[in-house]
């Protein structure tokens, strides 16, 4: 599980999906965040937390003392991550006796959007969800996450009234091979954030409606789309809202309609368009995590090695970059279980695992391979970095003195190293680590613990 050791603005920024709370929470959110001293966001942060408390988002843990400070705990209720918030004890005590807290506790449920003109419409949607998060997110798991995301995008004009819909993601944040179509595009999140429209929605978590004169003008392309012929222009507005999901941000919905209909109704259908759209990444990224993760060291397994590999050497032609590989292996590690046995083996194996994940960027990937043999694919990346990153990794481990055996003995671990680079050394993923694997044989003939390039 995931602990955030972050500031609050990080937290109101990237933690606590906006969307979920009430109108008015929202802009004390936004109001602190612009203008609030460090005790207002401190306040307003614990205030959002719970209320998403009592909808069931976040579990709060008994308060405990912790050398003079409380010590807050959330926990997601899918139990991915958690939140600490370390408390003086005295302004613990004030926050607890302002008025925002105890009308927080006497405040009613926040009142449900007007009944529609088509009463049916909204509930039937509702209703029907279960069955479409299901059959989008787990019974067909040969599509790809980004085709039924596209393929509920396609739905949506039929499911919520909408004349036309797009899913903008953040580049990487899922497979993204095929994700540049009429529906579904990638971005990277700084180009995303570059329009003001799309960055006060991430920053305020809450959907905004522009007329169509206030959508060109913020650089929103309109979308050529014969639903808006029939469509007076003074009627086609656009929605816009952030999608946040397993405690990040992951993209921006638009939504276009042609019709004038009440404001809440239209942000109440927006909010269950992208509370569909959260759920399916939530149920995809959860289902890869069952079949994708190690179970003994907790990163990525050899089969979601050999589908990101393609992945990763597709983007890399596509933007005309370098893709390094590392292949890692412990050093006599047959030794160290015959001699400490197999639970000191698999600790070895967990613990060079933390240090490798400790010791990378955010955009790295680590796998393991089978037995003691870990890959490592580092996107971007040329060979002088990558010797300089498989340097750090053997350096770190092999400093690393707290592995010891039953009896308390410290025993150091090393690794050898071997790499290559897409596409100065290879044109295929089978090649890429043929060659990288030749390089680590080298390191190993050359004496252990340390790293050599593949070399034509």
């Amino acid at each position: 599980m995931r602990t955030f050791d972050k500031d609050y603005e990080y937290l109101l920024g990237n933690l606590v999906p906006q969307h979920r709370l009430s109108a008015d929470r929202r802009r004390q959110i936004n109001d602190a965040i612009a203008n609030g001293d460090l005790p207002t966001i401190r306040l307003v942060s614990i205030l959002a937390l719970e209320d998403l408390c009592e909808t069931e988002y976040f579990d709060r843990k008994r308060s405990h003392d912790e050398n003079g400070h409380v010590v807050l705990t959330y926990v997601r209720n899918n139990g991915s991550y958690q939140i600490r918030l370390i408390l003086d004890s005295e302004e613990w005590r004030d926050l607890r006796r302002s008025p925002p807290v105890a009308e927080r506790k006497t405040t009613a449920a926040v009142e449900a959007p007007p009944i529609p003109e088509t009463p049916l419409q909204i509930d039937t949607t509702i209703n029907i969800l279960p069955d479409l998060i299901r059959s989008f997110s787990i019974d067909d798991h040969r599509e790809s996450t980004l085709h039924r995301l596209d393929s509920v995008l396609r739905l949506m004009p039929s499911w919520f009234r909408f004349a036309w819909g797009r899913l903008i993601l953040v580049e990487g944040r899922l497979e993204d091979r095929e994700a540049r179509g009429e529906f579904v595009v990638t971005k990277p999140e700084r180009e995303m954030l570059e329009n003001a429209i799309y960055q006060g929605c991430r920053r305020g978590g809450e959907t905004t409606v522009l007329d169509l004169g206030a959508a060109r003008a913020a650089g929103v392309g309109v979308p050529e789309s014969h639903a808006f012929e029939s469509a007076g222009e003074e009627d086609v507005r656009l929605a816009v809202t952030p999608i946040f999901t397993l405690g990040d941000f992951w993209g921006i919905l638009e939504v276009w309609v042609t019709e004038k209909e009440n404001g809440s109704l239209l942000d109440a259908r927006v909010d269950i368009a992208s509370g569909l759209i959260e759920q399916i990444i939530e149920n995809a990224v959860r289902l890869e995590n069952l079949t994708s993760i190690d179970k003994l060291t907790q990163i990525y397994n050899r089969t979601f090695y050999d589908k990101q590999v393609r992945i990763e050497m597709e983007r890399a032609t596509r933007s005309g970059t370098k893709l390094s590989l590392l292949v890692l292996d412990i050093d006599d590690f047959k030794m160290i279980n015959d001699t400490m046995g197999h639970r000191k083996g698999d600790e070895a194996l967990a613990l060079v695992a933390d240090l490798i994940k400790g010791n990378l960027r955010k955009i790295d990937i680590p796998f393991r391979y089978g037995g003691e043999e870990f890959v490592i694919l580092l996107p971007g990346t040329a060979e002088m970095e990558a010797i300089h990153t498989a340097e750090r990794l053997r350096v770190v481990i092999g400093e690393f003195d707290q592995f010891s055996d039953e009896q308390g003995t410290a025993h150091g671990i090393t690794v050898s190293i071997g790499a290559a680079v897409f596409p100065d050394h290879a044109r295929t993923e089978e090649e890429l680590f043929a060659r990288a694997d030749a390089a680590l044989y080298m390191a190993k003939r050359k004496g252990k613990n340390r790293v050599e390039f593949y070399r034509q």
